[in-house]
């Protein structure tokens, strides 16, 4: 079991919060609770009243997201260091995506109040946030892009790429990865038939890039999948 203290250390040394100052750190992970979640359960939903903020500090949660009136679609995966939930905060709105745990994970809680609060102390707490949304925007154009590819091989190791943390050379030597996708999952995210997923993921396994297990799929070679899409497969 991961403890309180464990999980404020990998909060930070790893993504958005080991890059803000080390005050504002601070503020923020004296007024977190860790908070454990179980394989499938949802952290909370869209449409879901305004909340605070989670940072994940171990295994993996699922982003899904609602665009218009459509049902709710796996967009992005989150890997520890990533925080989500800044919105409301912000607008004070309703959430606008769910997440829910990709496996057995932890998270820290930062409530609603200890962001207003923090925001009311430090006025530069607010562009740190914003820094935040820009890396989430980053992914969001990052995804955009990949999802117009034309090339259907191509495009499924885009997506595949970015839901490991390595579609431009960012995720360091973490591999091998183990993603909480499954087939049909990551075919959803590629907008392609889970039979044509199926098979080009056969094919990358053959090669040794991938490895595939029930609901879950391993990025072996991320530089070999770099250089593939690179090169036009």
């Amino acid at each position: 079991m991961l403890t309180l203290d464990e999980a404020k250390e990998i909060a930070e040394t790893r993504g958005w919060l080991s890059q803000t100052p080390e005050d504002f750190r601070r503020a923020v992970l004296s007024r977190v609770a860790l908070q454990t979640f179980k394989l499938g359960q949802s952290i909370y939903s869209i449409d879901d009243p305004p909340g605070g903020m989670y940072g994940l500090v171990s295994g993996s949660v699922k982003v899904s997201v609602a665009p218009g009136d459509d049902m709710p679609m796996l967009a992005h995966i989150m890997t520890p260091g990533s925080w989500s939930g800044y919105g409301p905060a912000v607008t004070g709105c309703r959430r606008i995506a769910g997440l829910s745990a990709g496996r057995n994970c932890h998270a820290l809680f930062l409530p609603l109040h200890a962001i207003n609060e923090i925001a009311a102390r430090d006025p530069l707490a607010w562009r740190y946030i914003a820094a935040l949304a820009l890396m989430d925007l980053k992914i969001a154009l990052g995804a955009m892009d990949d999802l117009m590819i034309r090339d259907e091989f191509r495009r499924m190791i885009a997506v595949l790429l970015r839901a490991g943390g390595f579609r431009h050379g960012d995720g360091g030597e973490r591999s091998p990865l183990w993603l909480d996708l499954s087939q049909s999952e990551l075919a959803a995210m590629c907008n392609l038939a889970r039979t044509t997923t199926g098979a080009f993921l056969h094919r990358l396994e053959a090669e040794g890039q991938v490895e595939i297990r029930y609901g879950q799929i391993g990025v072996l070679a991320p530089e070999a999948l770099r250089a593939r899409l690179a090169a036009g497969g």
